[in-house]
């Protein structure tokens, strides 16, 4: 591969040729969402990056059914798990950056917590991602098979396709849909064939079992209304909407937080109209909250409706009404109630705005969901428009960890405010520290400002030596062996040749820890006059992650580890680990056989004496599995059974293996 070192091999190299322990890399499943009653979906363009393969959604779905028919089952099929537990998933635009990129573990606000793409895969009929810290923002993300065959069925009175219309090879997309995110809200494929979450595709299947309905109740509780502590469904009982202390009713909105808990729920609200005021805008929000579809009503103390809307659909599900005549009204009455069967539950906010009909023309209102960047970041206000604050070391924000890791992650969003607008950021090391810390930082919307990114430590000297500017404009900078205990100070602010100098970006830090859910896949040594390969089968394709650990006598020393496709030789993925340090690589795998190439490289000509080495890796996706026949006894079958062959070398004990290195091609025998 090239770049991964100036060290160049003698013509005749050894090989040690070792093998790996079997291993079981299973998904981890039954863990919850962090905020589950705050969950979020997106639709990326098709061509945004997947590992090495590029989104094809689009092109693949729009072939069966209008856009936002499909893009509404894959709503639908969050939705019916939601009807059923305590969570709530909102629509969301997506900023279009690669699929995995370094970001917040949850409410990202550049992309949905469950991103919807297609690449070509074998062996199944698409790929989900539970939710697990070890994922990153891969999280929740569900990747359809592009090479299958897939029919849409709007399922209309729960009713399953006629199967004379479904060819042998085509496949229910609905059903799909609705095993994949029950896998992306945490739940684990099944035996039981009159499932959902059947491990295997047999039938179409559009309608949760009890057995599924119990699983996701197990994992998230039943549907509640937190907001209602006392019944507030009729007028005589509506909850009073409370005027918040010191609000600037000229400036500002009232906000009030609801919930729709059922189709049977209806929430009453009571307003007292302000001295003076003759009209009022109401307004229920449910845009990127939930997938309530709701009828909005105004009435007066007689229960006379006075105005009433209804959400336009699920893609646009915020509803606004305008009152006149307030002036004489000792109070007003809002309803709400929900108008779909299956987007009947949901949270929401209202909203009473008793601004000037000119000032409300100026609010900032985000655009129409479209699924590209075009909306991401547009009529959105700076999150903080602060200068001078936290502009030096001295007086810097202190942060506090995410409740996801605690004690070693943060994330944070924040704005730069101007061209000259500078931010400090102190983060304070945990008590027991691994071997680096890692900062990444974005911009966030279609316009936004290019940012530079140092750290500091408490003695104001700069750290971290390696840092990465990403071709879409976002910083990755790393600290070696960061110090227990110790406080760090991270400066960002606008680069001096960028067009842009305001806008908001996000940002997160975390102090680098081993994972217990990792695998141990193999140890050893290299040096100059030595690689070793290992031969690994790999069942399906996958997500994977691979933890390279280095140990050197000097830190110019390094370890790359290549990834080879064992037929073609063709490189799939490299990465390199410096001494002292994991490095930590997100990989999709296609099904197959691989050669994993562990080399010793060095920053400068010299010889590498010895490199030790440890691989630790574990498989982050799960699927259905495409195959609609019965495999036999199921206690058995386990198609994430990776296993490495135990040995590469061929019955010739003369062939040579042949490889690309640095431009060169150089000849290694086998023996």
């Amino acid at each position: 591969m090239n770049n991964l070192s100036p060290r160049k091999p003698a013509r005749k190299s050894s090989v040690l040729v070792e093998s790996l322990e079997p291993r079981r890399l299973l998904a981890a499943f039954g863990v919850p969402w962090p905020e589950p009653r705050d969950l979020t979906i997106s639709f990326p363009a098709d061509g945004v990056q997947v590992g090495t393969e590029t989104n094809t959604i689009g092109a693949m779905l729009d072939q069966i059914a209008i856009r936002q028919e499909w893009q509404e089952l894959a709503l639908r099929a969050f939705q019916t798990w939601a009807i059923h537990a305590d969570i709530n998933v909102g629509l969301r635009n997506d900023s279009n950056l690669a699929f995995g990129v370094p970001g917040f573990l949850q409410n990202d606000p550049r992309f949905g917590d469950f991103r919807i793409g297609a690449i070509p895969q074998t062996g199944l009929l698409a790929n989900s991602i539970p939710f697990q810290a070890i994922a990153g923002s891969y999280s929740g993300d569900i990747l359809i098979n592009s090479n299958q065959s897939f029919r849409y069925h709007d399922w209309d009175s729960d009713l399953p396709p006629d199967p004379t219309t479904l060819g042998p090879t085509d496949r229910d997309l609905f059903s799909l849909l609705l095993n994949e995110t029950g896998n992306a809200l945490g739940l684990d494929d099944n035996l039981l064939e009159w499932s959902v979450m059947f491990r295997q595709y047999t039938t179409p299947k559009g309608v949760l079992s009890v057995e599924d309905v119990a699983d996701i109740q197990a994992l998230y509780g039943a549907r509640t209304d937190p907001y209602e502590l006392v019944s507030n469904g009729q007028l005589v009982t509506a909850a009073l909407v409370p005027m918040p202390v010191g609000i600037d009713i000229e400036a500002e909105t009232i906000r009030t937080r609801g919930s729709i808990q059922n189709e049977a729920d209806v929430d009453v609200y009571r307003i007292v109209p302000l001295p003076g005021k003759d009209s009022v805008s109401i307004r229920l929000l449910s845009s990127g909250i939930s997938l309530l579809k709701s009828r909005l009503e105004i009435l007066n103390a007689s229960g006379q409706v006075l105005a009433e809307a209804d959400a336009a659909s699920v893609f646009d599900n915020d509803v606004e009404l305008n009152i006149q005549g307030l002036i004489g009204l000792p109070e007003i009455f809002v309803r709400v109630v929900a108008i779909d069967s299956i987007y009947s539950a949901g949270d929401y906010v209202l909203e009473v705005d008793y601004r000037s009909p000119t000032v409300q023309a100026t609010s900032l209102v985000p655009m129409e969901f479209h699924g590209g960047p075009g909306t991401l970041g547009v009529n959105f206000p700076l999150i903080t428009s602060e200068t001078g604050i936290n502009d030096t070391r001295a007086n810097a924000s202190m942060l506090t960890s995410s409740s996801i890791g605690s004690g070693t992650r943060f994330e944070w969003t924040s704005s730069i405010a101007s061209a000259t607008d500078v931010d400090y950021w102190k983060i304070t090391a945990p008590a027991e520290v691994s071997d680096r810390l890692v900062i990444h930082v974005a911009g966030i919307g279609l316009e936004q400002p290019s940012l530079r990114m140092h750290v500091r430590d408490a003695n104001g000297e700069r750290v971290g030596a390696r840092g990465i500017l990403r071709d879409d404009g976002t910083w990755s900078l790393e600290v070696s062996q960061p110090v227990a205990n110790q406080d760090y100070y991270i400066r960002i602010s606008v680069d001096t040749s960028s067009n842009v100098s305001v806008g908001n970006y996000v940002a997160v830090a975390e102090f680098s820890t081993p994972m217990s859910q990792m695998n141990h896949l193999a140890t050893g040594a290299v040096d100059s006059t030595i690689d070793r390969f290992v031969e690994w089968n790999a069942g399906k394709t996958r997500l994977y992650r691979f933890d390279l650990n280095a140990s050197a006598a000097s830190s110019e020393h390094s370890v790359a580890l290549t990834i080879y496709d064992a037929y073609t030789l063709e490189p799939r993925f490299a990465f390199v680990s410096r001494s002292g340090t994991t490095r930590t690589a997100m990989v999709w795998l296609p099904e197959g056989d691989y050669i994993l190439r562990f080399a010793a490289v060095s920053s400068s000509n010299l010889p590498v004496p010895m490199v030790t080495y440890t691989l630790t890796c574990d498989g982050l996706s799960d699927d259905q599995d495409e195959d609609s026949q019965d495999p036999g006894d199921y206690s058995d079958y386990d198609p994430y059974y990776y296993e490495p062959i135990d040995t590469i070398v061929p019955e010739d004990p003369d062939y040579e293996y042949s490889y690309t290195y640095d431009d060169d091609e150089y000849y290694y025998v086998f023996y």
